[in-house]
C-alpha cells in the first residue's frame, strides 16, 4: 500500500520534484537545515554561509569578511562539488566545536574529525565527529591521529596561528595525509605578522594556548610564511613537487594537492 502511494506522488508531483521531496526528508533532521528551510524556499539546499551563522562560527562573520564576502562564502565555491561525497575533513583547532557541525550540516555523508591541544574539546564529539588532543607541532601525534590509515579529502587549519607550527603542520600532513585532488585551508594569515605573545599574551587569552608549553615564545616573523610560500611557488614555476595550485584569499590561502 505504501508502495503505490509513494508511486501515485512520484506520478503527481513528477520526478524532479520528486528527487527535492528526498532530499528534503534526508536534511529534516538537521536543525540548521530546518531553521532556513523556514525562511527560505524549502525545494533549496541551504548555502554554506547560512548554516555557518546558524551554527555561530566565526568563519561566517564580519571579522572573517572582505568585500562582502565570508570565508564559507568562498570556501562553498571549492566544497560544493564534494557537499554528497563520501569524503574526510579535517580541522585543526576545535575550540567550541562550531565549525566542526558546520561541516557535519553540510557535507552529510563526510566523516569530521577535529584536532586540539585543549583536552575538555573531547566532550564535543557526537555522530560522524571524532575528536582527538594534541598539538599540531606534534609531528607524532600529526601521524597517528585516528589512526595512520586514515585520510583526508580536506585540511583546514584554524590552529594555533603561530607560524612554525602552521608550517610543521602541513608539511607532514599535506604530504602524508592528504588524499590527491585534496584541498588544504591555511586560515587567517592576517596573525603571521603578529608578536602573537608579545602584544597579545595568547597563552592567557587564547582558548586552549595555556596548554601548550609556556616557557617558549610564540611571536610571530611574517618571514617565515613568506619564505614558506615563496618555496612552493617557486617549485610550481619549476613544474616541481606535489602542489596543483594555490589561491591567496584576504586572509587565507587554499592549496590543492596535485
Amino acid at each position: 500500500m505504501l508502495n503505490m502511494l509513494k508511486s501515485l506522488i512520484r506520478k503527481i508531483i513528477g520526478e524532479k520534484h520528486d528527487d527535492k521531496l528526498r532530499f528534503l526528508r534526508r536534511f529534516i533532521n538537521d536543525p540548521a537545515v530546518g531553521i532556513t528551510y523556514a525562511f527560505t524556499n524549502v525545494l533549496h539546499e541551504p548555502d554554506l554561509a547560512k548554516i555557518g551563522t546558524f551554527h555561530k562560527t566565526d568563519k561566517a562573520d564580519s571579522n572573517h569578511s572582505f568585500m562582502n564576502l565570508s570565508y564559507l562564502d568562498i570556501y562553498e565555491k571549492y566544497f560544493y562539488e564534494l557537499r554528497d561525497k563520501n569524503i574526510s575533513i579535517l580541522e585543526i583547532g576545535v575550540n567550541d566545536g562550531a565549525s566542526l557541525r558546520v561541516w557535519k550540516s553540510y557535507f552529510k555523508h563526510a566523516m569530521i574529525y577535529g584536532i586540539d591541544i585543549d583536552p575538555r574539546c573531547k566532550r564535543l564529539e557526537e555522530k560522524r565527529i571524532s575528536i582527538e588532543n594534541g598539538s599540531q607541532d606534534d609531528v607524532d601525534f600529526l601521524q597517528n591521529c585516528f589512526g595512520q590509515g586514515t585520510k583526508f579529502d580536506v585540511i583546514i587549519d584554524d590552529g594555533s596561528h603561530i607560524n612554525s607550527f602552521t608550517i610543521k603542520s602541513f608539511e607532514y600532513l599535506f604530504n602524508n595525509r592528504l588524499n590527491s585532488g585534496g584541498i588544504y585551508i591555511i586560515e587567517d594569515l592576517g596573525c603571521s605578522y603578529d608578536k602573537l605573545q608579545t602584544n597579545h599574551n595568547i597563552i592567557e587569552t587564547w582558548p586552549g594556548m595555556k596548554f601548550n608549553d609556556p616557557t617558549k615564545m610564540y611571536d610571530n616573523n611574517r618571514k617565515d610564511m613568506d619564505v614558506f610560500f615563496l618555496d612552493k611557488i617557486k617549485k610550481l614555476d619549476h613544474l616541481e613537487g606535489n602542489i596543483l595550485s594555490i589561491h591567496f584569499w584576504s586572509m587565507f590561502c587554499v592549496i590543492i594537492k596535485a
